[in-house]
């Protein structure tokens, strides 16, 4: 769909700026951080789900909002940008999920000099948050011990973060993609702020001295010795391979 004249076009509303996820790892809270700071305007709402979905659709029975907003095409999705901000930024977890393989293709196309940020957590509390969303919700039934392990889910899927990461790596160069446990924000939340600011190019002097990170308390997960064991035996390769990509440990992690 994406051309470069389309890109011309639209260049001066469009982001600069996407948290591309990780579901259930901060990402609401880092795009109300960010918003509040004076060079940069996050979109409303938060998640616009512009790169994945049908590119056409039927315009009397749309797809939903969490289905994709590809097919609402372009102009709208810069009419969510002030021109006028230096960084320009949305905030939607959907781009990495196992379900839209094609995002970072489509991301590349229109935005190749964008700058990606990727929330990770501890990949076993992830999966455990992501598991008692859909409880509440009630898209999940199943005891905790069936549907984590579940290689049809996406509950270690999206724990699976290098894996996540690969299309936009491939894609994108290195340097335009930071990677921030939420752990750091939680912990750290003034200066880790000041460093996702610094590097979508605003000025991380003006971060508010009163920024926070997330609310919630890091959920260490409840779960008896096999099914940690399991759980942290499916994600070890990966965790690695992440740990090797961003070139520092992650020590408070259980995988």
């Amino acid at each position: 769909m994406a051309t470069d004249e389309h890109a011309t076009t639209h260049s001066r509303a469009l982001p600069n700026l996407v948290i591309i996820g990780a579901m259930k790892c901060g990402t609401t809270a880092l795009h109300r951080a960010l918003g509040q700071h004076p060079q940069i305007a996050m979109s409303t709402p938060k998640e616009l789900n512009f790169f994945f979905g049908p590119v056409h659709a039927d315009v009397a029975s749309p797809p939903s909002w969490v289905d994709g907003n590809r097919w609402r095409g372009i102009a709208w999705y810069a009419s969510h940008f002030p021109a006028t901000a230096a960084v320009r930024g949305e905030a939607s977890p959907g781009y990495t999920s196992p379900n839209h393989p094609r995002v970072a293709a489509r991301m590349a196309d229109l935005l190749p000099h964008v700058r990606l940020v990727y929330l990770v957590r501890d990949p076993i509390a992830r999966a455990l948050s992501q598991y008692r969303h859909h409880v509440r919700d009630g898209t999940e039934t199943r005891p905790v011990e069936e549907a984590l392990p579940d290689p049809d889910s996406q509950y270690l899927a999206r724990s699976r973060y290098h894996e996540r990461l690969l299309p936009f790596l491939d894609r994108f160069p290195r340097a335009k993609l930071l990677v921030i446990a939420q752990e750091d924000l939680r912990a750290h939340p003034g200066r880790t702020l000041r460093q996702v600011v610094a590097f979508a190019g605003a000025d991380p002097a003006l971060v508010s001295t009163g920024a926070t990170g997330p609310s919630t308390p890091t959920m260490r997960a409840p779960l008896n010795g096999t099914l940690q064991a399991t759980l942290a035996a499916a994600l070890a390769d990966d965790a690695a391979r992440l740990r090797t990509v961003i070139g520092r440990d992650l020590p408070h992690w259980n995988v």
